[in-house]
């Protein structure tokens, strides 16, 4: 029996993530189910605002004849323990930089940053305003304004560089490494919900197919978010490729 396939994929609207799917795999539609995760969010006039619409394509996947296995002489093939070692600790970086951005800032940090996100906004001729996170563990700082669609951009991508810029400017002026949270208006929020609900109903595909799913490519953050939310699911596990 040829194993079941699912991968996701993402466009300014549901028939176009669709169609992206079906030329990225080199499918017809009547190769292929759907299941809409996302409906997505049109943007406004100027083109900015928009939210991605996503979509889970599963076919049958083809199993290729098998190729004669290689008679290969191990005394000729010259081992990497190096190159392996090298691999594992890449690996160990990217961990460690993912549980870095998910550690609470210190109020004294977010209270700079706030001040350095102000400076940056205020150079880029946008006018918003800069509010701290009102929680105990004061977790972040949040922007407030009409039309910050494009401070956002697609896929929060300008959000995560602002982050990056404004983190970067707040460990210089206090000397130490600092990660600044930062959310748009309520983006990252709103990602991180639908990210749990989709990483939910995969899961449940998952283990009813008992066949795996390929996600979109993500940054480091929403893919700890995915594997948190099925961590503790039974017959079901997560791995970032």
């Amino acid at each position: 029996m040829s194993p079941l396939r699912g991968e996701e994929f993402t466009g300014r609207s549901v028939e176009e993530a669709i169609e992206r799917g079906l030329r990225s795999l080199g499918k017809k539609r009547t190769d292929v189910e759907y299941e809409v995760l996302e409906k997505g969010k049109p943007a406004n006039v100027l083109g900015i605002g928009g939210e991605d619409a996503r979509v889970l394509i599963t076919f049958v996947e083809e199993e290729a004849p098998p190729e004669p296995e290689p008679v290969i002489d191990e005394a000729e093939v010259p081992r990497r323990p190096d190159a392996i070692r090298e691999r594992e600790e890449r690996r160990e970086e990217r961990e460690d930089a993912e549980r870095e951005e998910s550690a609470p800032a210190l109020a004294e940090d977010l209270a700079a940053g706030a001040e350095v996100l102000r400076d940056l906004l205020a150079l880029m001729g946008i006018e918003a305003e800069v509010a701290l996170d009102d929680g105990p563990r004061h977790e972040g700082i949040e922007v407030l304004g009409p039309d910050l669609g494009a401070l956002i951009g697609r896929g929060g991508e300008n959000l995560v560089a602002l982050q990056q810029i404004t983190s970067a400017i707040t460990s210089r002026r206090v000397g130490r490494t600092v990660h600044v949270p930062l959310d748009i208006e309520g983006y990252r929020r709103r990602r991180e919900e639908q990210l749990r609900e989709i990483a939910r109903r995969v899961a449940a595909r998952v283990r009813t197919s008992g066949q795996a799913v390929t996600l979109e490519p993500m940054l480091a953050y929403e893919r700890r978010i995915v594997h948190l939310a099925v961590q503790d699911t039974p017959g079901v596990k997560t791995e970032s490729v």
